[in-house]
């Protein structure tokens, strides 16, 4: 075989194997791919958290969640609202919009609450001391006898879920487990609960996220 003839094969040979490479790269880069996208299905992404449409992943729902003040010892689960439509109040000790809507929530839960469930959800960063937290809800309780909407504090596990930037916050979510709305301060009215549960259109307000 002459030096061209050679050339030309060698050079055949390393088109077909450079050919063959790019199809397995291909391959595996959509296989990457196809899992990626199934595992972001699976769960919220890191970066953007739950938004309205999606469901409440069931780790989130059968999580065992720390009650505080009367409740303090005893588990509670999101579950626990299966069929009944809820929502997630998010709070912080530091907020004082925050505080001054927590006996309007009570009013509310205590006049839909054969319907409705509603959770004050403490997932602030500068409330992390577990005891300092402790002792204000008991003392908020104490200013408050009668009060019924549960505590709960779990840093973690609903900052992975929900990227709250403004307070008060919360997050309407329907008897299908689905998230129907996120809103802020102004929203948490028997207007808009009447609205929720009917499954309409709630009257927006400043954005919670």
């Amino acid at each position: 075989m002459n030096p061209s003839t050679m050339a030309i094969s060698r050079g055949r040979l390393c088109l077909h194997l450079n050919h063959s490479v790019l199809k397995i790269f291909t391959v595996f880069m959509l296989i990457l791919a196809l899992t990626a996208n199934r595992a972001a299905a699976q769960e919220p992404s890191q970066a953007t958290g739950l938004s309205v449409g999606q469901a409440l992943p069931d780790s989130l729902l059968n999580a065992a969640l720390k009650l505080l003040g009367a409740g303090a010892g005893t588990a509670f689960k999101l579950a626990n609202f299966k069929g009944k439509p809820f929502i997630l109040d998010f709070w912080a000790s530091w907020c004082g919009s925050c505080i001054k809507s927590l006996p309007h929530a009570d009013s509310l839960l205590k006049a839909n609450g054969q319907a409705l469930g509603i959770v004050l959800v403490n997932a602030s960063a500068r409330d992390r001391d577990a005891g300092k937290l402790a002792r204000f809800v008991d003392a908020f309780l104490k200013d408050h006898p009668g009060f019924s909407v549960p505590f709960v504090a779990q840093h973690e596990l609903f900052a992975r879920y929900f990227k709250i930037s403004r307070l008060p916050c919360y997050v309407w979510v329907g008897g299908d487990g689905r998230i129907k709305a996120i809103t802020g301060y102004g929203t948490l009215h028997e207007q808009n609960i009447r609205r929720f549960l009917a499954g309409g259109q709630l009257l927006m307000g400043k954005e919670g996220i």
